[in-house]
């Protein structure tokens, strides 16, 4: 593997940037929300206002369509003054591969807007805008992320290309509902006396805990808020999509029985399709970060172990790029995917590394410890004086930070 860029760790382990701005903040040329999610019409606005706003290095472009006919933006960073961008080596930067998992596409379009804001102005920007090329692909699936905006927040990993799940001849007939119209898929729990699997925690009567082994409680959690649709005596199973499109790729792919959510052969999704004639067109890409989320890790290949080790200077490479990643990024941890995280067939940055030969990783973003995990509070947490000892610490967060927003009460429903 021989096509490292020197500019890799400014590009795969991206931070904020307020510490780097000077003590004044400049004027922008351009003002875009970063204080909120974009749905996808509003993504491709301010990517179409980024580029005429920037003409001279910015052009907006589509890999293709997605299944519901939704652009897969591509913006292309170059300075066509320092040379053509086949010339020079690149950087792919994909978000947003699962539906639900939206917020590397407000972290990717952040990155197309700190480079242009801040070309001429900070050395290291205007070099890497100067030596270097950047392919932008905000969502990869467009048509999850507008579903998760549009459906009550019950959106999953999935694409929307359908899928029979139940194998009944129908597809995609019976998915989340929201059956008490408050904008949110909640989860559903059954009373049953004396037969359960969970009971209410002394604590905090919001908390359904489990109960011991050998005694029984009062209630079993049934899954996500739904009925019946199609009357087959099933909950949910076969909701929009049903497939994982981060599952679908040439490198080490199995078919569903042993991997989930892989289709039925490799590179049978529009997205992915599209993206791999994009990098197999693109020589020069010399990197790839897929951005996805939760977890706060730096993942590399191989996702599973019988694929091997990589060769003992690619290893190098890696190690070298992840623990700069940790040291850059709080709370994040840099992991191999097979023996850190859980095995993988047919994952987007395998094939990357093997198939095509780039320098491949996949952040798992926003990091939970940030939120909830400090070590302060996890000592509290284990404190049984404290106020928040253990089940008490479960809303803690959403009690004082977020005033109880987070938290639906239980109300009954004839079902």
């Amino acid at each position: 593997m021989n096509r490292f860029i020197a500019f890799a760790l400014a590009a795969l382990f991206f931070v904020p940037a307020a510490s780097a701005q000077r003590a004044s903040d400049p004027q922008h040329k351009i003002q875009i929300d970063f204080n909120r999610w974009h749905d996808y019409d509003e993504l491709k606005v301010d990517m179409l206002r980024l580029a005429e706003a920037f003409p001279k290095f910015l052009t907006y472009s589509s890999l293709g369509q997605s299944y519901g006919g939704r652009d897969i933006m591509l913006m292309t960073i170059n300075n066509p003054d320092t040379g053509d961008e086949m010339d020079k080596a690149a950087m792919y930067i994909e978000a947003n591969v699962h539906g639900n998992e939206i917020q590397g596409a407000e972290v990717s379009l952040y990155t197309i807007w700190y480079l242009m804001e801040n070309y001429g102005r900070i050395d290291m920007v205007t070099r890497l805008v100067d030596e270097r090329v950047f392919y932008m692909v905000p969502t990869v699936n467009p048509d999850g992320r507008q579903y998760f905006f549009e459906d009550t927040g019950s959106g999953a990993r999935t694409g929307h290309v359908p899928v029979d799940s139940d194998n009944d001849g129908l597809y995609d007939e019976d998915g989340p509902d929201d059956l008490n119209g408050n904008g949110i898929v909640d989860t559903i729990r059954k009373y049953v006396p004396g037969e359960g699997t969970h009971r209410i925690s002394h604590d905090d009567h919001r908390i359904l805990e489990p109960v011991p082994a050998g005694e029984k409680g009062d209630w079993i959690i049934l899954g996500r808020e739904g009925i019946d649709n199609d009357g087959d005596g099933r909950v949910n199973e076969d909701g929009p999509g049903g497939y994982d499109p981060n599952r679908n790729w040439a490198s080490d792919w199995q078919p569903n029985y042993i991997q989930g959510g892989s289709m039925d052969y490799p590179f049978q999704l529009p997205s992915a399709r599209a993206v791999n004639d994009f990098l197999v067109s693109h020589p020069n890409i010399a990197g790839v970060q897929s951005y996805h989320n939760t977890g706060g890790m730096l993942l590399r290949g191989p996702g599973a172990e019988w694929q091997g080790r990589y060769p003992r200077e690619d290893i190098a490479l890696y190690d070298a790029l992840g623990e700069q990643g940790e040291r850059m990024l709080p709370y994040y941890d840099y992991i191999v995917i097979w023996s850190g995280l859980y095995t993988v067939h047919g994952g987007f940055i395998d094939w990357t590394n093997d198939g095509l030969g780039i320098v491949s990783f996949s952040n798992e973003l926003w990091a939970g410890g940030q939120y909830y995990n400090s070590p302060k509070l996890q000592q509290q947490r284990q404190d049984p004086d404290s106020p928040i000892a253990g089940q008490k610490g479960n809303y803690f967060f959403d009690d004082y930070l977020e005033f109880g927003d987070q938290y639906v009460e239980w109300e009954a429903f004839d079902h």
